[in-house]
């Protein structure tokens, strides 16, 4: 309510201003010719009614009722009478009055009153303020609609955001339950390991997640914590590592961000075989420059038809995550190699503000 009274307020107090300088431009200006200042005041202010109705027409009726919802044939014939009528009226007065006050002994009234090149004159006069704030109108206008368009654009992104994190959280948990129930099925002692590890990533869901970014070491630390879960499953049949180089601390990153590479490593990888698998993890920062690859070897299978089928949601939903928080600010590669698969994330940090 408050708002709206200084809405109300402000909105007088700019309309006050603009007839304000309305009737001052036009007095200097014409004064000027005959250094009649004061006499040009009152013209001024006496033909300024028949300017200040067509304005307001326009701008509260005209302008909302049929130019916004793009109804121009109403809109140009109402426009066209009501500045055929004002200029009507202004050039009555101006003839029956003005040119009786101020300039009887010239003869100006002697012209016809109906006078086509004194109307024309009267209609430029008329709506020259008409113009002017008709352009301010549509810039605010136009400018508002966009302020609008862009705060549903960012409410419609964030959205998107939350669904697609909403999606990653079941869908890791159910990868890292199945690593748990193979153990357990073993009856093997690093079963509690497993459990304590997946606490800590719900942890990390419950709290950190809720953040729209986190430290990229702190990303970092889950990605490990993910990699010491497969190792327990895993054991000697599976080689991993992992090395990262980071030269600023507080850079940020969307958390889970880089977690559906390396479950993709460890799914399409390590589950495919047998023996002798591998994975490689390794995170450069320098200068908020991010390169992030991890290699892993694969078996024969056609590795790119699993990468793409639809069942693979946490590798659709990062490549849809990285084009919304980074347009034209990164590069994801993934290449494939008769016995290996690397995947190579390039992006620029140094727009990511908390």
């Amino acid at each position: 309510m408050i708002d709206k009274v200084l809405y109300t307020k402000n909105r007088i107090y700019y309309h006050l201003l603009f007839w304000l300088g309305y009737i001052l431009f036009f007095t200097v200006f014409w004064g000027s010719y005959e250094d009649n200042y004061f006499d040009q005041f009152l013209q001024v202010l006496f033909l300024l009614p028949w300017k200040i109705i067509p304005t307001y027409i326009t701008l509260y009726y005209l302008m909302p009722k049929y130019l916004y919802h793009k109804k121009m044939g109403m809109y140009i014939l109402l426009t066209v009478i009501l500045a055929i009528s004002m200029a009507m009226i202004d050039r009555y007065m101006t003839w029956r009055y003005i040119y009786q006050w101020f300039y009887y002994d010239e003869g100006h009234w002697k012209d016809p009153v109906w006078y086509f090149p004194k109307i024309l004159n009267s209609l430029i006069r008329v709506y020259t303020p008409v113009f002017v704030a008709m352009s301010i109108k549509l810039q605010r206008f136009f400018y508002q609609k966009d302020q609008i368009n862009k705060a549903l654009e960012k409410e419609k992104v964030e959205t998107e955001l939350k669904f697609l994190k909403a999606q990653i959280h079941p869908h890791f948990l159910f990868n890292t339950l199945n690593s748990i129930y193979s153990l357990s099925l073993a009856k093997s002692t690093k079963t509690p390991d497993a459990v304590l590890g997946l606490s800590k990533f719900l942890d990390y869901m419950l709290y950190d997640c809720n953040d729209k970014f986190i430290t990229v070491d702190k990303e970092w630390e889950q990605l490990m914590n993910l990699v010491e879960l497969e190792r327990l499953r895993y054991g000697d049949q599976l080689s991993i590592s992992a090395t990262i180089k980071d030269d600023n601390k507080e850079s940020l990153i969307p958390p889970l961000l880089l977690l559906p590479f390396v479950e993709n490593a460890f799914k399409h990888g390590a589950d495919s075989l047998l023996t002798d698998s591998w994975i490689k993890i390794d995170l450069k920062l320098e200068n908020q420059q991010m390169q992030f690859m991890v290699e892993n070897s694969k078996a024969t299978t056609d590795l790119e038809e699993n990468l793409d089928s639809d069942k693979n949601i946490g590798l659709k939903n990062v490549r849809r995550r990285l084009d919304l928080f980074f347009p034209e600010k990164h590069e994801l590669k993934i290449l494939e190699e008769p016995d290996s698969f690397l995947v190579k994330l390039e992006i620029d940090l140094s727009d990511i503000s908390s």
